[in-house]
């Protein structure tokens, strides 16, 4: 299964006025999930590639910390979109205590662990999601 890019995600169900969660993650496992629980809350799923600048309007990034696509590409991405003041969602394995600091120092909002991921943050994105209606 190919991943869409940024703008390429004109799948059924995508509502194009949604806002647009942008996703860093290169785990197909993962972006998948990502992708239904972004539809299911409301926004559009768009993937961030990993040369890419984080869209000014983007309405949250769901970062991967435990991301390959270069060395910790992610860290750059949180705080870019940071700056912008979009909300970031940061996730990856509960073990790595240093990736998840840094994701935190870098402006994510909140940082899950992967064993979280599913459980918590629909719930996450309803509540940024009420704040885009």
């Amino acid at each position: 299964m190919i991943v869409p890019e940024a703008g390429n995600d004109k799948r059924i169900g995508g509502d194009d006025n949604a806002p647009v969660a942008m996703l860093l993650c290169a785990d197909l496992m993962f972006a998948v999930q990502l992708q239904s629980i972004a539809r299911a809350t409301g926004f559009r799923p768009e993937t961030l590639r990993p040369s890419a600048s984080v869209p000014q309007e983007a309405a949250v990034l769901v970062v991967n910390l435990a991301d390959r696509s270069g060395p910790r590409r992610w860290e750059s991405a949180v705080r870019e979109a940071a700056s912008l003041g979009i909300p970031v969602i940061a996730f990856g394995p509960h073990m790595d205590t240093d990736a998840r600091r840094a994701a935190k120092e870098a402006g994510a909002s909140r940082v899950l662990a992967n064993s979280n991921l599913a459980r918590d943050l629909p719930t996450i994105l309803r509540a940024l999601r009420q704040d885009h209606t």
